[in-house]
């Protein structure tokens, strides 16, 4: 990425009501374009997106926004987090950057996130891009078997 491009990259932090400080970064042109978000996956961050900002030549024509999911990277937190709140944090992130709808993609983790996303806020999800999206229904063997645990883990974790 070059300087100039960097520069138009800017770091900034959202503080959400319930005290929760989100970290992301967006690239965006002189006026407003189309905009891409993307999420990252499980025990990773923003900087996931870092090559992908750098090389691609869609910064020629859309928007670009990466965002650390509470708990993750810049966006320390030690509450509860969830598809809800996440989805919540990327809406209130599109209102404070001034965008009505976002493409939204992600990898692994990040791509379930795009698709609770979509069906959270459909009006505002312009399409989704899914790297590696692992959606309960495709659960098989060990993880299917496990997955009836999930509420007690949930409950254990929050105790």
């Amino acid at each position: 990425m070059s300087a100039a491009e960097l520069m138009n990259e800017k770091i900034r932090t959202l503080d959400r009501p319930d005290g929760a400080r989100i970290g992301y970064c967006v690239l965006r042109g002189d006026a407003q374009r189309p905009l891409l978000a993307l999420a990252h996956g499980m025990g990773s961050n923003m900087t996931r997106w870092s090559e992908f900002f750098g090389q691609t030549t869609l910064k020629a024509s859309w928007d670009l926004l990466r965002f650390d999911m509470r708990g993750h990277g810049r966006s320390v937190w030690r509450g509860r987090v969830g598809m809800e709140s996440w989805s919540d944090d990327l809406a209130a992130i599109l209102d404070a950057e001034r965008y009505e709808r976002a493409v939204v993609g992600g990898n692994c983790l990040g791509a379930n996130f795009a698709l609770h996303f979509a069906h959270r806020y459909p009006r505002r999800t312009a399409g989704l891009v899914l790297v590696e999206p692992m959606p309960l229904e495709a659960h098989t063997g060990l993880l299917r078997s496990l997955r009836g645990l999930a509420p007690l883990l949930r409950f254990a974790a929050g105790g």
